[in-house]
């Protein structure tokens, strides 16, 4: 029994032995578990027997291909518990020799590549948990472990091979509606783009659905601190094989165009971020069936690769998804020539749009979010509409009705901010037959989970009827939680209007 597989047995007993046997098993019994559809479109490729579709077929092709360097580089993989009692159930390293390259996360159910290429002979770069674990503080790009991006624990992890050359994980899960889950996942080295992880992904249902069997996300996609948002540009393919690309705008998500824009080809696609010098990384779908569409997270950017509902029943009564991709990075000159090949843009969207949160700059609504430019803000939630009408320094603002309150987020992340740092939410707010605790600004200290609140500053309060007020709210972080969650209350009956809404760092 190896090593990691020892740990794995303390921590959860006879019934992972059980499972690593069973899986195998289901190695060497090729696919019993799952049968084909009907009509079989043909087996998928196995993790790591796939050497790429569209996306490596541009990488051959670019005019740098050939000067790319070639790595002799023989991997020494090893998955190594993290200590400390906050993860040492939950958190393993991704180890290559004595380097850190990666991070299993079970406490979440994903996995997140800090490199794709081990540092220069002699050099070792230290990586570190961060104090607060987040989708905020992620070093590289993630990807799911478990499809539909929902980690339930119940499932079984096992290590078919824990150390050498290649990583071999599967994962296998029952869901609470009969679906049935199996996700392998082999972490292997490529002389010319490093580490890739090539998955792939067996589903059974008893209904057709839509699943959403892959997520991608990279760090510094959602910062809200615009000198330290990473991954400026978004490129995929479209269902007609158009290279296209979209900044990291509420508006231009890949779907807003309609299933043209956001549905793969037949045989596969890709989408990643460009260009970065350390690292670019794209998830390129192999085979896929049913065929696939993306959808982009409005906040958060992250982007999910969903198969469409399975239309015929197989053999055995059920329906079946199949997928096969890979997670790589392309080499700066690629990923150069990837975007400079992408020509083709969402169409911008008719209307204002969502009404946006730019850190460290004034709001004052008098302007929306403007489709096809670089946007690095937040969408306040639906509880607060836009008013045309009224407001400080022009005719809009943001307005409240009847007990009610509205961050600006609406589901996703939070406002970075530095634990050593003094910062200023303030704003102008106007209220009309204001009852109960009246309108005022709020700031929550959150951690991972959204829920977990350390502390909140609180604002004073307008009741009744009151012309332009201005609000304010100084705060200084806890230390070892880099987030903020700024919102505007309403805490009774009666309309409130805020302008002008601002959160800055206060200058020493």
């Amino acid at each position: 029994m190896t090593e990691i597989m020892k740990i794995m047995h303390r921590l959860n007993g006879p019934m992972l032995i059980r499972g690593v046997v069973a899986a195998l098993m289901a190695v060497t019994t090729a696919r019993t578990c799952v049968a084909a559809p009907t009509p079989a479109p043909g087996p998928a490729p196995g993790p790591g027997q796939g050497q790429g579709g569209r996306l490596q077929a541009f990488i051959e092709n670019a005019r740098c291909y050939e000067a790319l360097p070639r790595h002799a580089h023989k991997p020494d993989f090893r998955i190594v518990r993290m200590r400390g009692r906050k993860y040492r159930k939950k958190f393993f390293w991704f180890m290559d020799g004595k380097q850190r390259i990666g991070l299993l996360n079970l406490s979440f159910g994903e996995i997140e590549m800090f490199r794709f290429f081990p540092p220069a002979e002699g050099e070792r770069v230290e990586y570190k948990m961060p104090a607060v674990y987040h989708w905020s503080t992620l070093r590289g790009p993630r990807i799911t472990i478990v499809p539909q991006g929902t980690w339930t624990d119940r499932g079984e992890m096992t290590y078919l091979q824990d150390k050498g050359e290649s990583l071999r994980l599967r994962y296998s899960e029952t869901s609470e509606d009969e679906t049935q889950i199996v996700h392998h996942m082999n972490l292997r080295f490529d002389p010319v783009l490093g580490y890739i992880w090539d998955c792939a992904v067996d589903l059974t249902m008893t209904k057709p659905k839509r699943f959403e069997y892959a997520n991608i996300l990279t760090g510094g996609l959602a910062e809200s601190r615009e000198e330290r948002k990473r991954f400026q540009k978004c490129i995929w393919t479209r269902r007609d094989g158009v290279l296209c690309y979209m900044y990291q705008n509420p508006l231009s998500m890949i779907h807003a165009g309609g299933r043209e824009w956001a549905d793969m080809q037949t045989t596969g696609g890709f989408v990643g971020w460009v260009a970065e010098r350390d690292m670019n990384p794209f998830l390129e779908i192999l085979q896929s069936t049913p065929d696939t569409t993306l959808i982009t997270c409005s906040v958060w950017y992250d982007q999910h690769f969903i198969a469409l509902p399975p239309e015929q029943l197989g053999d055995d009564g059920l329906y079946h998804v199949q997928a096969t991709y890979r997670l790589l990075s392309l080499p700066l000159p690629v990923a150069k020539e990837l975007e400079g090949a992408a020509r083709t843009m969402l169409p911008a969207r008719p209307g204002a749009g969502p009404m946006g949160f730019r850190q460290g700059v004034v709001n004052d609504f008098e302007t929306s979010i403007p489709a096809g430019t670089l946007y690095n803000g937040c969408m306040w939630g639906h509880s607060a509409q836009l008013e045309t009408t009224t407001g400080y320094s022009g005719t809009r603002s943001l307005r409240l009705r009847g007990r009610c309150e509205a961050q600006p987020v609406h589901g996703g992340t939070p406002i970075c901010v530095e634990t050593a740092k003094r910062y200023r939410l303030r704003a102008w707010v106007r209220t009309s037959g204001v009852t109960g605790k009246g309108a005022s600004l709020r700031v929550n200290e959150v951690f991972w989970n959204w829920t977990d609140v350390r502390a909140t500053h609180r604002s004073q309060s307008l009741t009744g009827d009151t012309d332009w007020t201005r609000l304010e709210i100084e705060f200084k972080p806890i230390a070892g939680d880099p987030f903020a969650m700024p919102g505007v209350i309403l805490d009774g009956d009666g309309t409130a209007w805020f302008d002008d809404i601002e959160l800055i760092q206060i200058p020493r």
